[in-house]
């Protein structure tokens, strides 16, 4: 390995002292270091991924979104380094990092391969915007206090007609984010699933529903009473109008994690679920 990219969200003080200790270690192995720094802001989805041969995220689990989108199609394996409190994604600390590179360069660190969404609105019958997304689609009312209607169809079947606040189509990845929080399910980030979950339904039978990752789910616009909006992994937003279609599907592209070896994905579900008693 010759290049190493280190994307660092800049919005957290302690990732500058990080970003220069990690500098300095790859740079100890003879490798060139390209650092870009991310805001936290929609206009790190413009940034252009590099040529490297691994990338590392300095952040949160909201810095994975954004490279993920960034290394999308490009095959580079991320090491998720979490600077905070708080992640599902980002499993290794700050102190951490050399270990499982050095796990990594050993062929012990295993690299492993999450879904990706593609979705994209159609208005008039063409593209009006589209995206990927490594966590989940939510399409939610824009004003407060306001049913929305959504027609649901998978694989061209009518599914459902829903009434509530909205619907989240989400990852195995994305499923311990807003769609956990919305009541979906927890699926293991190894499956290979899409979570369809109704937000806040107005009947108590419209529940949260998985379903294989090959299937092509659309979601119809009627006419409403107050204003929709899309947001693609929390971090990018689009209004949308009556008439609308929404079509979300597996993406071909996936993003490649680097796992550190020390930490499992149930440990992490079991300490930051509170599962061994409490909440951490």
């Amino acid at each position: 390995m010759k290049t190493v990219v280190i994307f660092a969200n800049t919005t957290k003080p302690e990732v500058f002292s990080v970003c220069a200790q990690m500098q300095e270690f790859f740079e100890s192995k003879g490798m060139s270091v390209i650092k870009i720094e991310l805001s936290s802001g929609v206009k790190d989805l413009c940034v252009a991924a590099p040529r490297a041969d691994i990338a590392v995220s300095l952040g949160g689990d909201g810095t994975v979104l954004t490279c993920a989108f960034i290394l999308k199609g490009t095959g580079i394996p991320l090491i998720p380094v979490k600077i905070g409190t708080f992640g599902y994604i980002t499993d290794t600390q700050a102190s951490e990092y050399k270990a499982v590179f050095e796990a990594f360069e050993r062929g012990e660190a295993r690299i492993v391969s999450r879904m990706m969404l593609d979705a994209c609105v159609e208005r008039n019958g063409e593209v009006c915007f589209s995206t990927t997304v490594l966590n989940d689609v939510a399409l939610t009312a824009a004003s407060r206090a306001r049913m929305v209607r959504l027609g649901l169809d998978i694989d061209g079947v009518n599914a459902a007609e829903i009434k509530g606040d909205g619907i989240l189509i989400a990852t195995p990845t994305g499923s311990t984010a807003y769609s956990l929080a919305a009541g979906g399910p927890v699926l293991d980030a190894s499956l290979q699933g899409i979570v369809i979950n109704p937000v806040c339904p107005f009947t108590m039978s419209s529940r949260p529903l998985v379903v294989g990752s090959e299937k092509h789910i659309t979601i119809r616009i009627p006419k409403q009473l107050g204003k929709l909006s899309l947001t693609a992994d929390g971090h990018l937003g689009f209004d949308l109008e009556n008439g609308d279609v929404v079509r979300v599907s597996r993406s071909s592209n996936d993003v490649l994690l680097v796992e550190n070896p020390e930490r499992k994905f149930i440990e992490v579900l079991r300490d930051k679920l509170g599962w061994a008693g409490g909440f951490n």
